[in-house]
């Protein structure tokens, strides 16, 4: 389990006056002794409890410590090799010396209920980190100098992953999962194959069968290609027209910018531009007739939360995440962007970067919705000749968003470079093509929709536009 600044701290804290912590050494005692004796035994704890504060016992977490070592290593596990492996490290006499060790195995007849001692062990933990955090929290309340948003994050982030440590699941045989695998089949065959949150653009769909859920989707561009705009189409997408919970994080435009876009998006004949200058020849009449207009999005904008917190970390975002989901399951999250954010893992840029991928990718894990998030490309591009197609190489700061992601998606509009025609004749003008580069469950191929820029709306092209199918061979040919 991660451990956090909070956690470090925590758990020196003491207990309250007349209380010991939730333990159970008995217990404690009992699952490393049938580890001792047993290798099935060693492979049941390492697997229910990866984390040696799972322990309450010091002695214990050292004993526990060299099992895993020793495993990690290929090398056999009993009294004798843990009793080397505690000397090794220098901490066999502060445990008890090797008596100890070998009392371990006096306190279990067979491992026949490990399984559920291993688990009455994570109770008692997360009782105990709870109690910690508690107090820690409760202490830090009456301190002003601390930033009390920093600090929720922080607790956040380490009640979150203290809840992926409980909820630890059993494998499935191919048997068992037989059945709801087809299932799953028959729900997509009734949907035409869109099984996520729909794009809004039928031939997007139909590569991804919409946004998945638990999938981290990067969507990268150079500047003025549109991502900011296809973010909020998505977002529009999920929640007006499908009824989704969905939440923007913009960290480069404010809340008001944001809802002006959208504005512009939902009102035929008005540009971004003309809504911000207020360049409206019919005065306020104007304005409220595209109020009643866009009313769409006060009558169902409860469904799209804005948050524009500039500088957020990865904790914060999950947090705030957190509480939203708890609130409405959140269909959909989308970040823009990725180079604005701040990462736990301080160091050089790309490790941050690394660090804010992987949390995106935690993210979406736990809500089980799919997230997309924005990100640059290096200059690179602008100094390639020909197209200037970007390329996965072209991620900016970090490899991590390549292997993180599930699918990349870069956007291109020929006509910002004065490329007028596609390879097959057809123009550019108006249109902006999404290239999914990378799909960890589906094909790679390319996308041309129709958009405004001026209005930031996309759709599909109409049928004498350029399409792009798949071949026949790939579709079902029943037998005769």
């Amino acid at each position: 389990m991660p451990t956090t600044n909070l956690t470090r701290r925590a758990a020196t804290s003491a207990p309250a006056p007349g209380h010991l912590p939730p333990q159970a050494l008995d217990l404690e005692a009992a699952v490393l002794g049938a580890a001792l004796l047993e290798a099935p035994a060693q492979r049941t704890l390492l697997a229910l409890l990866p984390d040696e504060q799972v322990f309450y016992s010091t002695a214990h977490q050292q004993v526990y410590a060299a099992i895993r070592d020793l495993s990690a290593e290929g090398l056999g596990v009993d009294m004798l090799t843990v009793t080397r492996q505690l000397s090794k490290r220098g901490v066999l006499q502060r445990v008890g010396g090797p008596a100890f060790v070998a009392g371990l195995t006096a306190r279990i007849n067979s491992a026949a209920h490990l399984e559920t001692h291993c688990r009455v062990l994570q109770q008692y933990h997360a009782r105990r980190v709870l109690i910690r955090t508690g107090t820690e929290l409760s202490s830090y309340g009456y301190d002003d100098t601390r930033d009390p948003l920093t600090l929720l994050a922080d607790a956040q982030a380490h009640l979150t992953s203290l809840h992926r440590t409980l909820e630890t699941r059993p494998g499935q045989t191919a048997a068992a999962a037989f059945a709801a695998t087809f299932d799953r089949l028959a729900q997509a065959v009734q949907q035409r194959g869109l099984t996520g949150v729909p794009t809004g653009l039928a031939q997007l769909d139909g590569l991804t069968g919409g946004w998945q859920p638990g999938d981290l989707v990067i969507l990268a561009a150079r500047p003025a290609m549109g991502k900011t705009a296809a973010l909020l189409h998505f977002a529009r997408t999920a929640a007006l027209d499908h009824g989704h919970h969905a939440a923007v994080f913009s960290l480069e435009m404010p809340t008001l910018q944001l809802m002006q876009r959208m504005v512009a998006s939902e009102v035929p004949g008005y540009s971004n531009s003309d809504l911000r200058r207020g360049n409206l020849p019919g005065g306020l009449d104007q304005v409220a007739h595209i109020q009643r207009q866009a009313q769409r999005l006060h009558t169902h904008g409860h469904r799209l939360h804005l948050d524009d917190t500039p500088g957020l970390s990865i904790q914060q975002l999950r947090a705030k995440c957190a509480r939203l989901h708890a609130q409405h399951p959140l269909g959909l999250v989308l970040v823009d962007y990725i180079q604005l954010m701040r990462g736990d893992q301080k160091g050089n840029r790309e490790q941050e970067v690394g660090s804010i991928s992987r949390g995106l990718k935690e993210l979406a894990k736990e809500l089980n919705a799919p997230v997309i998030a924005l990100s640059q490309l290096s200059r690179d591009v602008e100094k390639r000749g020909g197209e200037k197609r970007p390329l996965l190489s072209d991620l900016r700061e970090s490899g991590s968003l390549e292997q993180d992601a599930d699918c990349i998606i870069f956007l291109w509009r020929g006509e910002y470079y004065d490329i007028t025609e596609y390879d097959d004749g057809s123009p550019t003008r108006d249109t902006v093509l999404f290239d999914v580069a990378k799909h960890r469950n589906g094909a790679t191929d390319e996308v041309i929709a129709a958009c405004n820029m001026r209005r930031g709306t996309f759709h599909d092209l109409t049928p004498a536009g350029p399409a792009r199918t798949l071949p026949a061979s790939t579709f079902y040919q029943p037998p005769f």
